[in-house]
């Protein structure tokens, strides 16, 4: 994979980056959403998926030093946490406009998934 398509992965994590954030609720987390792995509550917490997703891929995280099978796995991921929160109605992605949906079709048709 050249460097244009890395950047291309690194620049597909914006968008999911966006939506977990927005999922989350982090009134009440103790560590505002930075997973602690030593802490019972993390531990046990039912946002953890998404907390280390962030831990991984944020803004603040050196995305473009992984390596393009890293970004591709976390992308991944992301296609998975992205799929899981539409609602029945996107039953027909091919046909959808939303932002969502648009994302889901670029990234898979990026990352060959079938």
């Amino acid at each position: 994979m050249t460097e244009v398509d890395k950047a291309l992965l690194i620049e597909l994590l914006d968008y999911p980056r966006k939506r977990i954030v927005q999922s989350m609720e982090l009134k009440f987390c103790p560590h505002a959403g930075f997973f602690n792995t030593s802490d019972e509550q993390c531990l046990n917490c039912h946002q953890g998926m998404e907390c280390v997703w962030m831990n991984h891929n944020d803004e603040l995280v050196a995305v473009e030093e992984k390596s393009v099978a890293e970004l591709k796995q976390q992308l991944l991921i992301a296609v998975d946490f992205i799929d899981s929160s539409l609602t029945p109605h996107h039953l027909s992605r091919r046909n959808c406009g939303c932002e969502n949906c648009v994302w889901l079709r670029k990234t898979q048709k990026v990352l060959a998934i079938e």
